[in-house]
């Protein structure tokens, strides 16, 4: 029986299954190579988000916290304070004293106690996105000048727009009560505002829409503490000690 030779692929055909391989390749690597770079997309703009609300929860908490001092921090009490605790503010800019400061170290000569000050800086870094830089300032010893002293830091890039908004109930009624500065040692006299509306708007980069973030705080101590309200709350609390031993 005479056996017929074996077959092989022609050169067309190896060249046909090559180009079908390369084309599936090809494919495949697209389709891979979007999945991650639709996962970084969405990973960025939920960074982002995230970098968004931990700023506007940092504020909003520490100007709920703000006061006005009327007693000097350290010592006997005194009627006439050697330091000065204002809470002084414009559109892109504020500083106030609060209790909102964290004690990092356990034997730290600091109290909850500090001033804070936001403002914004046109960019002097390199970041992907586009806009102002703001920076917090910090300082854990509340002194005579408030807008010196402490520690400068950056919060957060590509800042597009930052604006305070102060409450004032005077103009509650038939008037626009939303004020766009607050001074407490001279239009608002020892007093704080009702409300403080903030605003932060976020470039996204790439051509996406802005982020804006929109958040209100209420102080809760409008009036200067002074030493004879601590002289009274002092008393109060001694006599209900002495009530509740009886």
């Amino acid at each position: 029986m005479k056996r017929t030779p074996a077959r092989g692929f022609t050169l067309l055909e190896v060249m046909i299954a090559i180009a079908i391989l390369v084309t599936v390749a090809a494919v495949l690597y697209r389709s891979m190579a979007l999945t991650y770079e639709t996962k970084a997309r969405v990973s960025d703009i939920n960074d982002r988000y995230h970098e968004g609300r931990q700023v506007m929860e940092r504020i909003t908490r520490e100007i709920r916290m703000a006061f006005l001092h009327g007693m000097p921090v350290e010592g006997e009490l005194e009627e006439d304070p050697n330091f000065v605790t204002v809470f002084k503010g414009d559109d892109e800019e504020l500083h106030f004293a609060s209790t909102a400061h964290l004690r990092m170290r356990a034997e730290s000569r600091e109290s909850d106690q500090a001033e804070f000050h936001y403002f914004l800086k046109s960019g002097d870094r390199d970041d992907k996105y586009k806009g102002k830089t703001l920076y917090r300032r910090e300082s854990s010893r509340i002194d005579s000048k408030p807008e010196r002293g402490g520690a400068t830091w950056p919060m957060i890039d590509g800042v597009k727009e930052l604006t305070f908004e102060y409450w004032d109930e005077k103009k509650e009624i038939a008037e626009d009560a939303w004020k766009r500065t607050w001074d407490s040692q001279n239009d608002e006299k020892d007093l704080l505002p009702a409300r403080v509306r903030i605003t932060l708007v976020l470039d996204m980069g790439e051509d996406r829409p802005e982020l804006r973030f929109v958040s209100q705080a209420a102080p809760k101590l409008r009036k200067p503490i002074s030493a004879e309200d601590a002289l009274n709350d002092a008393k109060k609390q001694a006599i209900q000690n002495l009530v509740e031993k009886l």
